[in-house]
């Protein structure tokens, strides 16, 4: 007979494992997580993609700082940062049309009265303009400018002289003259004075004078904002062309010792001149006078009349004058007229100079020969402006 227990054996339940792929997956996921931010700090980013790069791995390209934090390295190049200055040779040609023939006697502040206009339009046979010098190197106006330099610095003309000129210049029109005003840009001896935070500096911060008068800074705003404001000006008076005079660089003349390489070459050379405004390449007169020109030229590009400008030198007739800053084939871009200062005999050079430079109409129209006394062969064909100038005789 079988032994009964003395205890109850409670009913043992079935082992379950259905956990333990969840546990796995969790694992998984869990290490997959650490991995990703742990990881995260080998991650190096490059223009073809992002790879990780693991200590263990190291070709010795990197290096870990004191934090524990690997840096890439890479091999020392040499860079540098060139910034290469303005380039005017490929500016567009703006200019549409061939002007008509320019055919002028001009006329200085002195002679603007009733007798001397009266004897330039009686002479005005073969010609068919005025060229009235409205701001001379002076600076002194002879109109009223509402501009902020006139204002601030009383450059305008008294409003008696004033309300005259402009009583001059209706008649004129009335007459079927035509009209261009004259306006020295850069050389200004009432602004210069009256102001010198616009003015070109020497070395030693003083304003530069010669025997021209005292030179403006091509390169400040306030002064090519007061030539853009006085040819509006001007154009609203009655006028049908401005011209831009003085636009140029001044020349310091030196002689044999001077033009010498200083005897230390470690020894600074000192800048010829000093400029208001900070720049990012070396300035020099081409860049500024020519930059000058473009601002201005850019501002009127809405005029209602001619924008034309001088060249003085006999460079700028086939290049850039490293010296004085202009360039006429540059110029010939942007004005409807270049003038220059000549003789009856130089002219016929200058017209070949020029010729190859002028790309939309005649040279014979848009180059204009400023000649004393004597009008250049054949100038029934060509533009030109005509001075008076009286020729003292030596005793």
């Amino acid at each position: 007979m079988a032994r009964k227990s003395e205890f109850y054996k409670g009913k043992r339940k079935k082992k379950s494992y259905a956990f333990v792929p969840f546990v796995i997956v969790l694992a998984i996921l869990t290490l997959v997580m650490v991995s990703f931010y742990g990881m995260q700090k080998y991650a190096v980013v490059t223009k073809d993609g992002v790879s990780v790069e693991l200590p263990v791995m190291s070709d010795g390209s990197s290096i870990t700082d004191s934090s524990d934090k690997e840096k890439k390295t890479y091999s020392h190049v040499e860079a540098e940062l060139v910034l290469d200055p303005a380039d005017y040779s490929d500016t567009e040609n703006v200019i549409k049309k061939d002007p008509e023939p320019l055919r002028a006697i001009f006329v200085s502040p002195e002679n603007l009265n009733v007798d001397k206009l009266q004897e330039y339009q009686n002479r005005l046979k073969t010609g068919n303009a005025l060229v009235i010098e409205m701001k001379p190197r002076s600076g002194e106006l002879l109109f009223t400018s509402a501009s902020d330099a006139a204002n601030s610095y009383g450059m305008s003309a008294v409003p008696e002289r004033a309300t005259e000129v402009k009583q001059y210049i209706d008649k004129l029109k009335e007459q079927k003259i035509y009209l261009v005003a004259q306006i020295s840009c850069l050389i200004d001896s009432s602004y210069g004075s009256r102001s010198t935070t616009v003015t070109l500096k020497t070395p030693y911060g003083a304003s530069y004078t010669d025997k021209n008068g005292v030179w403006l800074d091509p390169y400040n705003q306030d002064v090519r904002n007061y030539v853009v404001q006085m040819c509006r000006e001007l154009y609203a008076l009655g006028f049908d062309e401005v011209v831009l005079a003085d636009v140029m660089h001044p020349v310091i003349e030196r002689d044999e010792d001077e033009k010498k390489p200083p005897a230390d070459p470690n020894e600074p050379v000192m800048p010829d001149f000093v400029y208001s405004r900070e720049m990012t390449t070396t300035p020099t007169p081409v860049n500024a006078v020519c930059g000058f020109a473009a601002y201005v030229a850019d501002q009127l590009k809405d005029r209602t009349g001619l924008l034309s400008i001088y060249t003085n030198s006999p460079a700028s007739l086939v290049k850039a004058d490293k010296d004085n800053g202009q360039d006429a084939t540059f110029f010939m871009k942007l004005f409807d007229r270049v003038y220059y200062p000549t003789d009856k005999a130089a002219y016929k050079y200058n017209i070949k100079d020029i010729e190859k430079s002028v790309l939309t109409g005649s040279a014979e129209n848009r180059f204009v020969p400023v000649v004393i006394n004597y009008l250049p062969n054949n100038f029934e064909d060509v533009s030109w402006v005509l001075i008076d100038k009286e020729i003292k005789e030596d005793n």
